[in-house]
């Protein structure tokens, strides 16, 4: 867009991201992953009856605020909405059809794919033709393979996963070295996250990157153009960057929210919101993980943590099933020890090793994206009370799963349980139901009809002709799959239609100068999201005392293992522990501000999980992660560490050798809206 004669302003707030904070191997990326999610508060599930009333300060922080988004923490799956998924109202009579056919969308899937490096095998039927990923498909691992021959035996859809890692080097990166810390970032550079893919193009051509703004308003002229931004920077200081065009992409609650909050006299009800549908039709797939434990040893804690292999097989609608939708299956490493540990709570006491040896390297596990269909009453508005740092009104969330996602979610984890089974599991549990979930979709609906939807089939605002929506709001269904792929996707779409008709967008008109210098005016409650300090996160003697004590009850000796006391869980190994979560300090702290001396440790530990399970967490978090940072405690489980194995993009597949594929293109012939069989049973019944 530099060279298209428009006037480009792209703020996007937090720093560069700083890759010398995921050190190659570390032993702490683990743990820092697992107090990123423990250390916010999850999101409160109510029960069908009645819908939950979130404000910023019930939800935690799913989304990384930078350079790059949620790119830079994602998984980096990269699979695509079905055809399907575009015409569920014409086929299904709920929902709505989108505006446009997967058909018309499939150059973009084909360009961004090259744009990412997206590794993957061709010739998956469940999608209709088209190029091959630009990369060879990444390992599989040995537990995939494993459930790849076991859906060979059922006859079920199976396929290796498209991931936006490299198998080979790639527009100047490294490829992957399957160490499975793709959600902490990743320093090779394997993954496609756009502080590596696109900002530093736009930079180079010229583009201006502001960090550390947040746009607190979309101002417009007289005739209801968008001009620019009002934005503040990280000194509080206001600012307006005027544009002939401005494309929103703050994700399906950001970007509801910027728009609400630039309501004006011409606008009341909110920017480009006349048919009331801004914030409205929320959705974010409910997510499960379905766990299979096995005999043998899988190194499941190798590979990467996008998908090795997925399952479009219950993915269609039937009827018979009692619910509407589907689920797209896929399969990831199931994480070092501490996360073996932590597993449903984990097991303290004497159970607790035979918990972990059980888990730890020898399970496999299926992860569904449950589709999550449109409801009017899912929605994002403006909090009254709460306000962000630059005096912009919070977002408040109202979100309830309906019955027929909840059902949905629920028959598939039984499913997934077969698949494990057959693959040999001899036990299988589900390690999660529902957890907070990223993928934000359908506040700013896309539609041909102005009355009944935000933005037209170019991704611009019916009311706004010079404002493009270009993020996962415009969703018209949220399909059961991740979004990342058909968002940039979309996008591109947009922008090369906004380029080959630019002379049809009208110019707004823009303020004579733009002026930076007062304070933001602050409303309401402030939300702080500061970070807790790096240094001098430590506790006294005291708290060091009675977590020992506390350690050897948590994990004691047993199984050829040492306790936590042992290996010195409260002394150095903590020292680590702190230094990579800073904010457990005074979580300890608080926790063990009481001499425990004259108590019964065990009965002690009972009462704090039932009073007050936030600091009990804590507890347990800081001695298992201390412990399993401990190098002989990680040597007799046989874990060297995520070690950096390079993948070979030559290597010659085993499910290939054994034709395991071949049992899939034999029982499923490809069509133009996804596959289909050439012989019952039909995929996606059951």
């Amino acid at each position: 867009m530099v060279d298209a004669g428009y006037r480009v302003v792209c703020l996007e707030q937090g720093p560069w991201p700083d890759r010398s904070a995921f050190p190659g191997a570390s032993d702490e990326w683990e743990l820092a992953g697992r107090q990123r999610w423990s250390a916010n508060p999850s999101v409160r599930r109510a029960p069908a009856d009645y819908p939950i009333d979130l404000s910023a300060s019930d939800v935690g922080v799913l989304n990384y605020n930078g350079v790059g988004g949620g790119t830079v923490l994602y998984a980096a799956q990269w699979p695509r909405l079905l055809p399907s998924d575009f015409t569920r109202r014409t086929d299904e009579g709920v929902a709505d059809d989108w505006p446009l056919t997967y058909a018309e969308l499939l150059p973009f899937y084909e360009r961004t794919d090259r744009q990412f490096g997206v590794s993957g095998l061709g010739g998956d039927p469940a999608f209709p033709a088209g190029a091959d990923p630009p990369l060879p498909p990444l390992p599989i691992g040995p537990g995939a393979l494993r459930v790849a021959r076991a859906h060979a035996r059922l006859g079920w859809h199976w396929w290796p996963a498209a991931n936006a890692i490299l198998s080979a080097p790639w527009s100047g990166r490294h490829p992957c070295v399957q160490r499975a810390t793709c959600q902490l970032g990743c320093n090779e550079g394997a993954k496609g996250s756009t502080d590596l893919t696109h900002w530093p193009a736009f930079v180079a051509a010229g583009g201006r990157l502001i960090t550390g703004a947040c746009v607190v308003a979309l101002p417009t002229d007289a005739r209801g153009l968008v001009t620019g931004a009002e934005w503040v920077d990280e000194d509080g200081r206001t600012h307006f960057q005027a544009a002939d065009v401005v494309l929103l992409a703050a994700n399906g609650i950001g970007t509801p929210r910027l728009l609400l909050a630039s309501a004006s006299s011409r606008a009341p009800g909110g920017l480009a919101n006349s048919s009331g549908l801004v914030g409205t039709r929320l959705m974010v797939h409910p997510l499960a993980l379905v766990k299979g434990l096995f005999r043998q040893d899988l190194a499941s804690w190798r590979g990467h943590s996008g998908g090795s292999i997925v399952s479009y097989q219950f993915y269609a609608s039937d009827e018979r099933r009692g619910f509407v939708g589907g689920a797209k299956w896929a399969m990831a490493p199931t994480g070092g020890p501490l996360r073996a540990a932590l597993t449903n709570g984990g097991s303290w006491g004497e159970d607790h090793h035979r918990h972990v040896r059980d888990r730890f390297g020898r399970s496999a596990h299926w992860g569904l994206v449950c589709e999550d269909l449109p409801n009017p009453e899912n929605r994002v508005d403006l909090s009254p009370t709460l306000t962000d740092r630059a005096g912009l009104a919070a977002p408040r969330i109202t979100y309830r799963i309906d019955d027929n996602t909840r059902a949905l979610c629920e028959w598939h984890i039984e499913k997934a349980r077969e698949s494990l089974v057959e693959a040999g599991a001899w036990h299988t549990e589900v390690e999660f139901r529902y957890p907070p979930n990223g993928h934000f979709m359908g506040t700013a609906l896309m539609g041909d009809d102005r009355d009944h939807s935000v933005v037209d089939r170019w991704s611009m605002a019916h009311d706004v002709p010079n404002l493009g929506i270009i993020d996962g709001s415009t969703f018209v269904t949220s399909g059961g799959v991740n979004p990342t792929s058909s968002i940039c996707a979309l996008a591109l779409r947009a922008v090369d239609h906004l380029l080959a008709h630019r002379g049809d967008v009208p110019t707004p008109e823009h303020r004579r100068s733009v002026h930076t210098g007062a304070p933001s005016v602050r409303r309401g409650r402030p939300v702080t999201l500061g970070r807790p300090p790096n240094d001098a996160a430590t506790v006294d003697d005291s708290v060091r005392f009675r977590l020992a004590r506390i350690a050897d009850v948590l994990i004691p000796a047993g199984d050829t293992m040492p306790s936590a006391d042992e290996v010195g869980v409260a002394d150095h190994l903590l020292d680590r522990v702190l230094a990579s979560v800073p904010s457990l300090a005074a979580a300890l702290t608080t926790a063990l501000d009481a001499d425990i001396a004259g108590e019964d440790t065990r009965a002690w530990l009972d009462g704090l999980s039932t009073r007050h399970p936030a600091a009990y967490g804590s507890l347990v978090l800081a001695v298992a992660g201390a412990y399993y940072l401990d190098p002989g405690v990680r040597a007799r489980l046989g874990y060297e560490g995520q070690v950096p194995q390079p993948v070979r993009p030559d290597a010659f597949p085993e499910y290939v050798d054994e034709g395991l594929l071949d049992a899939v293109l034999s029982n499923w012939t490809r069509s133009t809206g996804g596959f289909t069989t050439a012989s019952p049973p039909r995929p996606g019944t059951g």
